[in-house]
């Protein structure tokens, strides 16, 4: 069993693979406080019976404090040196950008499963903390992208930086003329967030050869993919699925 450890910055997802089988898959808040012995625990817990098969370990992270923690966890629990993949891994997607060293695991690891499982050229929508457009080119290579803040860290924002207008859940509103002040942070959040994002999409597939697919992944994919005027492909599970894709590519 490989155990596959996306590291966020509001979750930690993890997918347990037998072979190229996603068979469970797993999120708990990320912590940064957390202990070592407290994250293994929990994955203890997670796994059940199952601990003893797993045999692999793979970690994609965007928080740099949790990366150490987490590759102790997998020395000290399950008793193998974890593949940790970064902009130095060598997975046959080669970063055609200014600085490589910027892209972030979780963005490299979604180019590098939309191309093995679709084919390029490509463009990855993943609706997370913040929001990432990740292109690839028919022949695999990197090209860049977009970094948007995401929909409920927007939410966020508006509490914590203005005196009176409350904290509401990002959620599809009744309609887009609000009757109070929830309704019209949810109508403004939410129409407001799906323009940003169809004006993004088209401009990027302006600069994109050929006919990219477009791949939805993330938090939020399962409610902001259907309404998106191009037609996009759902895959949850896709990040987790270049952390696998990684794991046998280092042939670890």
């Amino acid at each position: 069993m490989l155990l596959a450890l996306d590291i966020g910055n509001t979750n930690v997802t993890v997918g347990a693979f037998v072979g190229s089988q996603l068979k469970r898959m797993w999120r708990m808040q990320t912590d940064t406080a957390k202990s070592a012995d407290a994250y293994g625990k929990l994955l203890l817990g997670f796994l059940g019976q199952s601990k003893d098969a797993v045999d692999g370990v793979a970690i994609g992270s965007v928080v740099p404090k949790l990366t150490p923690v987490f590759s102790q966890v997998a020395k000290k629990v399950f008793k193998t040196k974890p593949l940790v993949v970064d902009y130095r891994s060598k997975l046959g997607i080669e970063l055609k950008v200014d600085k490589p060293s910027e892209v972030g695991a979780d963005r490299i690891l979604n180019a590098l499963a939309a191309f093995k499982m679709y084919g390029g050229p490509a463009i990855v929508l993943d609706f997370g903390t913040a929001t990432t457009f990740d292109c690839i080119s028919e022949k695999g290579y990197y090209l860049g992208g977009a970094i948007l803040v995401g929909p409920r860290l927007a939410a966020e924002a508006l509490a914590e930086k203005t005196a009176k207008l409350p904290k509401v859940e990002f959620a599809k509103p009744r309609r887009a003329i609000g009757k109070n002040t929830v309704e019209c942070i949810q109508a403004g959040l939410y129409f407001g967030y799906l323009g940003m994002i169809e004006r993004v999409l088209d401009e990027t597939l302006k600069e994109m050869p050929g006919t990219p697919h477009v791949l939805v992944t993330g938090g939020f994919g399962e409610l902001l993919g259907p309404l998106l005027s191009r037609k996009s492909l759902r895959v949850p599970d896709l990040t987790l699925q270049g952390l696998r894709l990684a794991y046998e590519t280092q042939g670890v």
